[in-house]
């Protein structure tokens, strides 16, 4: 994986002197894209090995979801998805291709997700309550050892210059892997899609040791996790008109915005090769545009 036909040119470096270079995870596979595959990488090994079913959880549009039942099909894994909320009028696309792929959904309230997401705990569900099979809990986003130590492989390979790179931050278990794999080497900056700085607190937890290389920008998640605003909408579909390049409103939009807002602000050294990861979450664009009168181009 990790290898340098993914990488495509975003021209900033006539304006800015900067060389900016976006590694393009969403291409690496037609439905498990961006970091998912790798999160999910050593994790199914896991499952396949000790014959376990796989019980993930996440959201109605979580790309970790939809990755999660597509490679369970794949390799024949029973797989059961708790998802935060109840009562839906309809199911998202996210939600009814992860059911077509054969996932079993188990709603449970926002409050059960939060104490399920803290604890790992789930034997108190009815789904899970006769404990008639044996199975392997990642959590949210995949981002437990397994998911961590997939992570780190992203950057294998990768025979291009760069001295910065920058990753979009939902769980931290993706730039948890970058900063591992990268060992003190680089600066490494991610991009927050949430406001709350427990992040950083559960980055270290899943490092190992201490590295000084790295922050993680609060400054750029538009209100909180999936909140947004026209100027960001503008923003993504200005950007896929000038490069063809698709961007995620949850993630990869608010990076991007937050690199070209940095750069109009001098914020890089002259001569800065800077790598951004496009982590993918493509698949969330549909159920967006169908809440939001398809606003996304």
């Amino acid at each position: 994986m990790g290898n340098s036909q993914f990488i495509q040119d975003i021209y900033v470096k006539e304006k800015f002197g900067i060389t900016l270079k976006l590694f393009r995870l969403d291409l690496l596979h037609p439905a498990i894209q961006g970091n998912k595959y790798f999160k999910l990488l050593h994790n199914v090994e896991y499952a396949l090995e000790n014959k376990l079913s796989i019980v993930t959880m996440g959201g109605p549009h979580s790309n970790h979801i939809n990755a999660a039942a597509l490679i369970c099909q794949s390799e024949n894994i029973p797989c059961y998805g708790i998802i935060r909320g109840t009562n839906f009028k309809y199911l998202s696309p996210t939600l009814q291709k992860a059911q077509e792929a054969g996932m079993q959904l188990v709603f449970v309230d926002r409050e059960q997700f939060r104490e399920i997401r803290k604890t790992h705990i789930i034997d108190h569900l009815d789904e899970f309550k006769a404990k008639t099979f044996k199975y392997h809990f990642i959590p949210e986003g995949g981002s437990n050892e397994l998911g961590v130590q997939g992570a780190e492989e992203i950057l294998n390979n990768l025979s291009i210059e760069y001295d910065m790179v920058f990753c979009p931050v939902g769980t931290g278990g993706t730039l948890a892997g970058i900063i591992r794999y990268l060992k003190g080497d680089k600066r490494i900056i991610g991009i927050s899609a949430l406001k709350d700085d427990y992040l950083v607190d559960e980055i270290k937890k899943m490092l190992k040791h201490e590295y000084s290389n790295w922050q993680v920008n609060f400054n750029y998640h538009f209100g909180g996790y999936a909140k947004w605003n026209q100027e960001l909408i503008d923003f993504i579909n200005n950007f896929k008109r000038e490069t063809q390049i698709p961007l995620c409103p949850i993630y990869t939009g608010k990076m991007m915005y937050g690199i070209l807002d940095l750069l109009n602000k001098n914020y890089f050294p002259k001569g800065s090769n800077i790598l951004a990861i496009h982590t993918g979450g493509l698949q969330g664009i549909e159920g967006f545009n169908q809440a939001n009168n398809n606003i996304l181009i």
